[in-house]
């Protein structure tokens, strides 16, 4: 009989899957990496194939197994970590009804306004303790039924992106608690179902799927998965959890007051907390965490790295054709014009708000912008704005976190931003802490999903024992030079939000 010494997890995000086989400690050993698109269909749409993400990952399962010379047998277990917030529709073979509507689709506007209406948004934070704007999952919801009544009538279950990879591994529809909290229609204290926030919002509790506690065994991998993947038939498969639980527990933050910074296409901060406390008027996420005793509040902006992405998308064809020549990549090339420009953007101020808002502001009319623009301000001021810009956003929501009474202790680093050292020292240098970048930031997700795995599989007796596990490869330390002009800048970043909030919105109606 094989040793079973090594665990397989998946991080399928929103622009690809990535795979990590790893051993009992977490440490990885091969990944392997495959994108696929997003849709926009429309103004406000953004869609997913769920067949391209399941492709997507039974393709890396046979790459890490294949190019680590890995005899299947091996693998003690599997685990799924997946992006959130997305819906996804399925008839009663489990065959998506629509193409999964992504966390960035705004088409649910008129739905979301209407949640936040009345003494709905106080109804809905008493029995889940949050509230959703339209980039979440009620409003999409009740779009569907709405807008799509033949597809509604087609509807066996609603799902999000994880429960459908699950579904397809192991033929079992179920959930994680984490993965539940996120659809804002779980008691995050009874850890079940909300009744109540269903009936008023006349969503049928029994087309919610099964949740489960994040460390349980779902199923086994069936013969058919196990043809598409490259795994053995019978392979157990813990439920895990989405990207937000499984980056508190990759960035080794899970212990009470621990905190972590993601920078990826989404930015947000997650801390540990023993206490389930969050803002009634305007909610952060409050979450379960993997670990039952505990929950994780977390603060969102839509668009950090998306921001940055979108700047080089739109705005550096050229230094795209000249990082290609040189051998870089384009964001290494933006830092090296980053880092050309003094702190402060010369009184540039950017407003990442591209796609809507959460946190710690609850408005999916937000949008970007550039204040202050002159003569004299070049391609590398825009840039380094745009990393500020995340920055004090960040700023805001760790402010406004602690405001609750809370107190975040250090702060783990994680994610394609924080591999950036220019960018890691603006984040540093404007939030006023030092982070704490961890030696495999691009792999944490993945990471925390296997060593959740591990103590679903018994190798752990639970979370706290995963924090040792994870390492530091250096700290950032803020500058004091530059405390002083960062804050003023801050200090006009928030008065151009509560300048412009009613703008976007006015705009949204202009024909």
């Amino acid at each position: 009989m094989s040793l079973k010494d090594l665990l397989l997890a998946h991080d399928t995000g929103t622009g690809g899957d990535k795979a990590v086989l790893t051993d009992l400690q977490g440490r990885v050993i091969q990944s392997a990496y495959r994108p696929y698109p997003v849709r926009y269909p429309q103004a406000e749409w953004a869609e997913q194939d769920p067949e391209e993400l399941w492709t997507a990952v039974a393709e890396t399962t046979r790459a890490v197994l294949a190019e680590s010379g890995t005899d299947p047998a091996r693998i003690l277990g599997v685990g799924i970590s997946a992006q959130m917030f997305n819906l996804l529709p399925v008839d009663e073979a489990c065959r998506p009804v629509t193409p999964m509507l992504s966390w960035l689709d705004l088409r649910s506007t008129a739905q979301a306004d209407r949640v936040l209406s009345g003494d709905t948004p106080a109804f809905l934070f008493e029995h889940t303790g949050n509230v959703p704007t339209a980039k979440d999952i009620i409003p999409k919801i009740l779009w569907l039924k709405e807008e799509r009544p033949e597809l509604w009538k087609r509807t066996w279950k609603l799902l999000d992106c994880k429960e459908y990879i699950v579904h397809k591994l192991t033929g079992r529809v179920a959930t994680d608690y984490h993965g539940a909290s996120v659809y804002f229609l779980f008691d995050p204290h009874r850890k079940t179902w909300s009744r109540p926030a269903c009936d008023r919002l006349g969503i049928p509790v029994d087309m919610l799927p099964e949740a489960l506690p994040c460390t349980q065994v779902v199923g086994e991998v069936t013969p058919e998965a196990a043809r598409a993947t490259g795994l053995l038939p019978g392979t157990p498969v813990v439920i895990c959890a989405g990207d937000v639980a499984v980056a508190q527990s990759g960035s080794g933050a899970n212990g009470v007051g621990k905190a972590h910074l993601s920078v990826g296409t989404a930015t947000w901060i997650g801390l540990s907390t023993a206490r389930f406390v969050n803002d009634p008027i305007k909610p952060f996420w409050g979450l379960n965490h993997i670990d039952p005793r505990r929950w994780i509040l977390a603060g969102e902006m839509e668009t950090g790295g998306g921001a940055l992405m979108w700047f080089r998308d739109v705005f550096c064809q050229e230094e795209a054709r000249q990082a290609e020549q040189a051998g870089l990549s384009t964001y290494q090339l933006l830092s090296r014009m980053v880092d050309s420009v003094d702190p402060g953007s010369d009184r540039l101020l950017f407003a990442p708000w591209l796609s809507g808002e959460r946190a710690p502001v609850l408005d999916h009319y937000a949008r970007g912008a550039w204040v202050g623009l002159t003569l004299s301000h070049t391609k590398a001021h825009l840039a380094r704005s745009v990393m500020e810009g995340v920055a004090y956003h960040m700023r805001w929501i760790c402010e406004s976190i602690e405001a609750l009474g809370l107190r975040i202790g250090p702060v783990h680093a994680i994610g394609g931003g924080s591999t950036s050292p220019v960018w890691t020292q603006i984040l540093c240098d404007v939030m006023g802490r030092p982070l704490h970048i961890v030696e495999h930031p691009l792999e944490a997700g993945a990471m925390g999903a296997a060593l959740t795995v591990a103590v679903g599989m018994g190798v752990y007796p639970g979370m706290d024992a995963l924090d040792e596990l994870i390492h530091i490869d250096h700290t950032v330390e803020p500058r004091p030079a530059f405390e002083r002009r960062y804050a003023s800048l801050y200090q006009r970043y928030r008065q151009v939000y509560e300048a412009l909030a009613p703008v976007h919105r006015e705009l949204h109606t202009t024909p």
